[in-house]
């Protein structure tokens, strides 16, 4: 079976392998302003700060939070990290690798804020609701959003429930690049029958920030719903998370 992956175009997630080529600017489009260029240049970095207010508020949250353990520098650790990802939920997201490009060799900050981010997908998760009756369970939202909204990469996972909808299983599939995200069907095929899940949601991001899906996104669905169909399991949903935005194929009827 041909593995798909991101096409990296704004709403466009996977892609068959041939003859997919992105161009700088389209990379730096799809990626907005989560988007980490690597090349040091500011044209293709494209990264848009949030609105004042909100950007005010995230610096003294995130002051607050280091001056626990670099007090001395807390502001400036601040200012470091949110003039280079532009918000705490990015920040959060963002590599031990990727925090200390920024900051340098501040271990207690870097592992304070890898302890955060641990604790609040924690407390997320916790929240999520015993029971799934509805894939656009707004607990559930706030926990996709939370823990994909911010990703500079384009990610797929899936939920694995039972066949009372209780959530079994989350998982990453696909975790890749800003330029392509491997994701084989049949992993994800194979994972719901070691589980013995009888029903499925897709979640994967839109680092570009529309949450419409493209003609691409549409047909990896229908695979994945034809194979679904083949061994008795359901797909319930599949979720397009962007930033704070996100929509659903069933609620579009494309399932």
């Amino acid at each position: 079976m041909r593995s798909l992956f991101a096409n990296n175009r704004a709403g466009g997630a996977y892609g068959e392998a041939d003859g997919c080529v992105d161009t700088p600017a389209g990379i730096s489009h799809h990626a907005s302003r989560f988007f980490l260029s690597l090349a040091d240049n500011n044209r293709d970095r494209n990264i848009l700060p949030p609105a004042p207010v909100e950007s005010e508020r995230d610096r003294s949250v995130l002051a607050e939070l280091l001056a626990s353990v670099a007090p001395d520098q807390a502001v400036l650790l601040a200012d470091a990290l949110l003039d280079e990802f532009g918000s705490i939920g990015a920040i959060l997201s963002e590599s031990e690798e990727a925090l200390r490009r920024v900051i340098g060799s501040q271990d207690a900050v870097i592992r304070l804020l890898i302890a955060t981010e641990k604790l609040l997908m924690a407390q997320l998760q916790n929240e999520l609701p015993k029971k799934l009756i509805s894939a656009t369970d707004e607990k559930l939202i706030r926990y996709l959003q939370a823990s994909m909204g911010s990703l500079a990469e384009e990610t797929m996972r899936v939920l694995f429930l039972d066949n009372a909808n209780h959530l079994i299983r989350d998982q990453i599939f696909g975790h890749g690049s800003p330029r392509k995200v491997i994701v084989q069907p049949r992993n994800i095929l194979k994972r719901s029958l070691e589980l013995n899940a009888s029903a499925i949601i897709l979640v994967h991001n839109h680092p570009g920030g529309d949450v419409q899906p493209s003609p691409s996104d549409v047909k990896f669905t229908m695979l994945i719903k034809m194979l679904c169909r083949e061994l008795e399991i359901k797909l319930h949903d599949h979720i397009v998370i962007a930033g704070n935005k996100w929509s659903s194929f069933r609620r579009m009827k494309l399932l």
